[in-house]
C-alpha cells in the first residue's frame, strides 16, 4: 500500500458567534480551526488526522505539514508499520527541519504520524482505540524514542511495566467498552454568559455528567478584584445549576503569572474545592509547577498541566520533578501517537493520572482513543476526559457519543475524524462562505473584559 499523495485542508469555524464558546483568559476570541492532513494510497485508502488551531496562523500549520510531503509520499505503509518509532523519528529528527524545533513543526510531525496511524487502523478495519489497545508491549516500546528519556524511563523498564499489566488489560478494556470513559465538561468559558452556563451545565448534569470546568483569572493582572468576582460568580453558577455531588475544576490558560501569584489567587477560590487548577502558569515553568503544587497542597487543590507542553522531555521534567497531580496530554500538540505513548508511560511510572485536554474541534476523537489506551493498561483511577459538547453533530460523520457522563468507545474505523462535506465547504479557508474572519475576532478580543492593554493594537 503505497502513499501517493499528501494534501491538507484549512478549516476555520467562527466560534466567536457561538456564544463565545472556547474563550479563555489568554485566548479571548478563538475561532476553532484545524489543519487536516490527508494521506492517499494507491489502494484508495485514506489516512486522516488534524492539528487543532484557533484561527489565524492555520495557514502556517498547513505549510509545515506540507513540508513533510517528500518524506512520506512514495513510501509504503508497511515501512511505518514495521518500524513506527524510526519512521516517526525520521520526521521529527530530520537533520535540517528539526532546526525549527517545537511548536508548529512538532505539531506538523504529529499530524503526519497520526495520519499514518489512521491508515494502519483502516488497513486493519479497526477503530483507533482497538488498534492501540491490541498492540503487544514490544511494539509499544518500539514506537518510542527513548533518546532523552532514559534517565526517567528505559525500554526495559517500560517493557516490564506493560508485561506485568497484560493480565489486567483485557478486563479493563471490557469495562471501558461497557461503561466508557468518565468525562467532565468545560462549560464555563470566559466569555460565555452566566445564564447560558447555567442552562448548559444543568442540562449536562441531568444527563449524567458530574464534573465541570471553569476558566479563571481573566485580566487578574490588571484588576484582581474584578477577576475574582467574575470567577466566583461563574463557579457559583455551576454549583447552583448542578448539584452538591458535582466536581468543580478550574483552568487559567497560563494567565496567573508566576507560581507565587498563582498560589495566592487560587487560595481565594479554595472554598469551591476545585479538583485542580490547570495551566496556572507558563507551560514550561517546571520549577514553578513544583513550587505551586507544594503551595496548594494545604488547601487541597491539585495542579494540572501539559496542554501546551510540546514534547515528552517537558513532560518528563514536570512528572519526575513532582510538579503535577494531573497530566494533560493533547492529541495534536506533540509528535503524534508515538510520543503520546511515551508521555502516558512516564505518567504511569510517577503515579500521575492522565486527564487529556480535548477542548477543541476533533481533539476528543484523538485523545479519546489515547484515554482508552491509557486506562486499558494503567486503570481508570483519578482519570477524567474533557468533553466538548459542541461542534460534533453536523461536523463529523461519526460524532462523539457521551452517555451518563461517559465517553463511549466509538465504532468508527481509524480516528473517526472524517468531516461532513457540507461543513468543509462552508468553513474551508479562505473561500468558504461561513469561514471565520480573524479581523472580526481581533475586534471582539480587544473589547473583552480583562483584555490586556496591548489588545488595543488588534482592534
Amino acid at each position: 500500500m503505497k502513499i501517493v499523495s499528501l494534501d491538507t485542508l484549512d478549516i476555520r469555524y467562527p466560534t466567536v458567534r457561538l456564544g463565545m464558546a472556547g474563550s479563555d483568559p489568554r485566548h479571548l476570541a478563538p475561532n476553532y480551526s484545524c489543519a487536516i492532513t490527508i494521506l492517499r494510497t494507491d489502494s484508495g485508502l485514506e489516512g486522516r488526522s488534524l492539528v487543532f488551531t484557533i484561527g489565524a496562523g492555520t495557514e502556517i500549520q498547513t505549510a509545515a505539514i506540507e513540508a513533510l510531503r517528500p518524506f512520506v509520499v512514495g513510501r509504503d505503509l508497511e515501512d511505518f508499520i514495521a518500524e513506527p518509532g524510526l519512521f516517526a523519528q525520521s520526521l521529527a529528527e530530520h537533520h535540517q527541519l528539526r532546526w525549527l524545533a517545537l511548536g508548529v513543526y512538532r505539531m506538523a510531525v504529529g499530524g503526519v504520524v497520526n495520519a499514518l496511524w489512521d491508515l494502519w487502523a483502516k488497513r486493519e478495519n479497526l477503530p483507533m482505540w482497538r488498534l492501540l489497545t491490541s498492540l503487544a508491549p514490544e511494539k509499544i516500546v518500539q514506537s518510542i524514542d527513548f533518546h532523552h528519556l532514559r534517565d526517567a524511563l528505559t525500554e526495559d523498564e517500560l517493557l516490564e511495566m506493560l508485561r506485568s499489566r497484560e493480565a489486567g488489560r483485557a478486563a479493563n478494556l471490557q469495562r471501558l467498552e461497557r461503561d466508557g470513559v468518565r468525562v467532565y465538561s468545560t462549560a464555563g468559558w470566559s466569555g460565555r454568559p452566566i445564564d447560558e452556563v447555567r442552562r448548559i451545565c444543568g442540562g449536562l448534569y441531568a444527563r449524567g455528567t458530574k464534573a465541570f470546568k471553569a476558566k479563571v483569572g481573566r485580566g487578574q493582572q490588571y484588576d484582581r478584584a474584578r477577576a475574582l468576582d467574575e470567577d466566583r460568580r461563574m463557579l457559583q453558577a455551576i454549583r447552583e445549576s448542578t448539584g452538591p455531588d458535582a466536581l468543580l475544576l478550574t483552568d487559567a490558560n497560563q494567565n496567573l503569572g508566576d507560581w507565587r501569584n498563582a498560589a495566592s489567587y487560587m487560595k481565594e477560590l479554595a472554598g469551591y474545592q476545585p479538583l485542580f487548577i490547570e495551566e496556572a502558569i507558563a507551560y514550561n515553568d517546571v520549577l514553578g509547577y513544583i513550587r505551586l503544587k507544594k503551595a496548594l497542597e494545604p488547601v487541597g487543590i491539585g495542579v494540572a498541566g501539559g496542554e501546551q507542553a510540546p514534547d515528552a522531555i517537558t513532560f518528563k521534567q514536570l512528572l519526575a520533578g513532582g510538579g503535577l497531580t494531573h497530566c494533560q496530554i493533547d492529541g495534536a500538540r506533540v509528535g503524534g501517537v508515538n510520543e503520546l505513548f511515551a508521555i502516558i508511560a512516564l505518567a504511569a511510572k510517577f503515579g500521575v493520572p492522565v486527564c487529556p485536554h480535548s477542548g477543541g474541534i476533533g481533539l476528543g476523537q484523538l485523545v479519546g482513543a489515547m484515554s482508552i489506551f491509557d486506562q486499558a493498561w494503567f486503570g481508570s483511577e483519578g482519570r477524567w476526559l474533557e468533553y466538548l459538547e459542541f461542534l460534533q453533530e453536523g461536523v463529523f460523520r461519526s460524532p462523539l457519543e457521551v452517555r451518563n457522563g461517559h465517553y463511549l468507545p466509538p465504532p468508527a474505523v481509524g480516528w473517526g475524524i472524517e468531516m461532513e462535506e457540507a461543513f468543509i465547504a462552508r468553513h474551508r479557508y479562505p473561500d468558504g462562505p461561513d469561514c471565520a474572519d480573524s479581523r472580526e475576532a481581533d475586534r471582539i478580543a480587544a473589547a473583552q473584559p480583562g483584555a490586556p492593554p496591548y489588545a488595543r493594537f488588534w482592534g
